[in-house]
């Protein structure tokens, strides 16, 4: 089944098409799209051309998470926000372009919190050169940066606070339905072997990571793309604040925008 159309194909389908795709896309949202909760491909994955804007400071990690945990330990009278990109994934790219938006709009919010990005090597075109050339294309203020070429944050992310993903997904879908093979196929699969990526979490003041990471209390991970880039309409497929949730449709801009939100209410002591 196609759960996902690359953006340039879908514009190139005239008007009526593009409706009847995007309608039959919209009908298999709700279930079909699980899967892609615990695949390894982002909603579209079209590569990014390079900025050429100054160079910020990135930290390669290296496979350790020291230097992470350093500055998510910091202050922890902050919220923080931790993206979790690929840094040639379409997608992602757009994503990162919706947080680094929505953070020039909240400036006041985005001061009172840490910000890391973690530019993870997900797809075969993902290295160090391209997380360095993303990270100058989306820094601002707050903001650190950071390389994982092993893939172990988002492993470690999903082994440690998602790790029951797919079987809570199981739960919630029909018996009948055509993607549950494959996700009964993919049950007894290591969590840290799909790690968590295209995602935007939110930590509360007050908390560390110590040896295991702290559990978010807001997180969002874009899974299928429905639709051109059209900021703050519904163009794509988000899982997010549970995994026994069906998944949402919305956009990167949508998401960013709450994310910061609830990083506010969190200075806030609201939950």
């Amino acid at each position: 089944m196609l759960l996902c159309i690359s953006r340039s194909t879908f514009m190139q389908l005239k008007g009526e098409q593009r409706h009847n795709t995007a309608r039959r896309l919209t009908a298999i949202t709700a279930l079909g799209l699980l899967v892609t909760l615990f695949g390894v491909g982002c909603a579209c994955c079209p590569k990014m051309k390079s900025s050429t804007q100054s160079q910020p400071e990135m930290t390669v990690l290296n496979g350790s998470f020291e230097a992470l945990k350093k500055v998510f330990n910091a202050d922890t009278s902050k919220p923080r926000v931790l993206a979790l990109f690929s840094p040639t994934c379409g997608g992602c790219i757009y994503g990162a372009k919706a947080l680094q938006h929505e953070a020039q709009k909240l400036p006041e919010i985005v001061e009172r919190a840490e910000v890391m990005i973690v530019w993870i090597a997900m797809l075969d075109s993902d290295n160090e050169h391209e997380a360095r050339m993303a990270a100058r294309r989306f820094d601002f203020p707050s903001v650190r940066h950071f390389y994982d070429g092993e893939r172990r944050i988002g492993a470690r992310l999903m082994a440690e606070q998602f790790p029951n993903a797919v079987h809570d997904a199981l739960e919630i879908l029909p018996r009948d339905h055509e993607m549950r093979e494959t996700l009964e196929s993919r049950k007894d699969l290591p969590p840290e072997k799909m790690p968590m990526w295209d995602a935007v979490l939110i930590f509360p003041p007050g908390v560390k990571w110590e040896e295991r990471s702290p559990a978010p209390i807001w997180w969002t991970r874009q899974t299928g793309f429905i639709g051109e880039e059209k900021p703050g309409e519904l163009t794509a497929v988000f899982w997010k604040k549970s995994t026994r949730q069906l998944p949402v449709r919305s956009d990167w801009y949508l998401e960013a925008r709450e994310a910061w939100r609830v990083a506010r209410d969190a200075n806030r002591g609201i939950k």
